[in-house]
């Protein structure tokens, strides 16, 4: 599990990654969804700086097409080169700002369509949309 003991502590779930099977990968997070509880998923699997390129993984938008449950995004900043003495001095400024919740139907292009969960695409494609609305909020 990523972050090891401290993300278990503050009830971190784990996904499991290379399965190709997003029921499998995001069962954990399923679960507490289903127990009532609020998930914090990042569409790229990991924080990213603002310099770093990556694709949008499409755990986000499953969990939001199969739920049927909005996403609120979250944009953060301030992270950039922050260390952990920073953070504890209190000398960086993080902004966190949040969006309007979003709808698998607002991320998902067309959202007649039924989501193949053999095609992976659908789901990365949505997340892509979601992560271009998370930067508007820049």
């Amino acid at each position: 599990m990523y972050g090891g003991t401290f993300f278990r502590m503050m009830g971190a779930y784990q996904a499991y990654v290379g399965l190709k099977n997003y029921d499998q990968a995001l069962r954990h997070h399923l679960e507490a969804i289903k127990d009532g509880y609020t998930v914090c998923i990042f569409p790229m699997g990991k924080i990213y700086l603002s310099h770093e390129q990556a694709k949008a993984k499409g755990g986000a938008s499953f969990l939001a097409q199969k739920t049927s449950l909005p996403i609120i995004p979250v944009l953060i900043q301030g992270i950039e080169q922050l260390t952990f003495s920073d953070f504890l001095k209190g000398k960086r400024k993080l902004t966190v700002t949040f969006g309007r919740p979003l709808y698998a139907k607002d991320i998902f292009k067309d959202t007649n369509a039924i989501v193949n969960h053999d095609n992976r695409n659908d789901y990365e494609d949505a997340a892509t949309v979601l992560m271009e609305k998370i930067s508007q909020l820049a």
